[in-house]
């Protein structure tokens, strides 16, 4: 015997309620995480090599910003879909942004070093090959090869003399030749130098936006729906710059015709993750969501 028509009806709204309501919020949770532990194995390779490369750090500033307040959200709207998808996130933004902000300090750093013993070698040119020069002909008039003993000891001597000259270049404030290379080596390696941090900077912004948003809406004489009106609205905004965050390279792409600073496996995971949630705050009909 067939089904009543009525049942039928039944049975496919049900399965399309599980779908929306159970099935693509759960999708959204797995696409979501994934898409925030996007560039841990880039960060990863960074941290081994020392240096941040190419890699763009202020999409994890604003997703610090993102899933602060979609967790403030799911506290406010007690919607564990909302609190799993974004929670993992917030940990892993802190993690990308120590790690960016430690190999800003550390490329900083190298430029310096780079920029210092650029600077030493032109102003002392003459004097480098004249010594490049004279180990030739002491060489040449030798009867025999030097043993290692005695190459060793050259090796020492050289090192003692630079390391003397430079210190008395430093002591003597002489700012020349080896003096300004010991003196910037030591400010280096002591952090005694000035080291821009533009990265902490954004971080530190954005934390204090949020700390305001929250306390003003803890604080607040108001109803419920009020407070999830607040944090579902700034919410929003902050997810616009998220996904807008990895254009911000975008001149840097068109003039170098090289899109390394964009993270593909981002774009993708940011693309399929907000189908599933859209899918599913029309479901639920919370236009915060969708």
């Amino acid at each position: 015997r067939g089904r009543h028509p009525s049942q039928n009806t039944r049975n496919m709204t049900s399965a399309a309620d599980v779908i929306l309501k159970y099935v693509f919020p759960a999708l959204g949770v797995i696409t979501g995480n994934v898409m925030f532990s996007a560039p841990l194995r880039a960060v990863q390779s960074a941290n081994r090599n020392g240096t941040l490369g190419s890699l763009n750090p202020t999409p994890w500033a604003m997703m610090t910003g993102n899933t602060l307040g979609w967790v403030a959200y799911s506290y406010i709207t007690q919607n564990l879909f909302v609190f799993f998808g974004n929670s993992p996130g917030f940990l892993m933004s802190i993690w990308l942004n120590l790690s960016a902000a430690k190999l800003q300090y550390q490329d900083h750093c190298a430029r310096e070093m780079r920029k210092s013993f650029v600077e030493f070698v032109h102003r002392n040119r003459s004097s480098i090959v004249g010594m490049e020069e004279g180990q030739g002909r002491s060489g040449q008039s030798s009867n025999g090869a030097k043993t290692t003993t005695n190459q060793e000891q050259d090796v020492v001597t050289g090192n003692i003399s630079i390391a003397a000259g430079a210190a008395a270049d430093t002591k003597n404030g002489t700012g020349g030749g080896l003096g300004d290379l010991a003196k910037t080596i030591l400010q280096v390696t002591t952090q005694e130098i000035d080291a821009p941090a533009p990265h902490e900077k954004v971080v530190l912004c954005v934390i204090a936006f949020w700390l305001v948003v929250v306390s003003v809406v803890c604080f607040l004489d108001t109803t419920n729906t009020i407070r999830r009106m607040i944090i579902g609205i700034v919410s929003n905004a902050n997810l616009v710059f998220f996904y807008g965050a990895p254009l911000s390279t975008i001149f840097t792409v068109l003039k170098t015709r090289n899109s390394a600073s964009v993270h593909i496996w981002t774009m993708m995971a940011n693309t399929f993750n907000g189908l599933f949630w859209s899918a599913y705050g029309w479901a639920v009909w919370d236009l915060y969501i969708a």
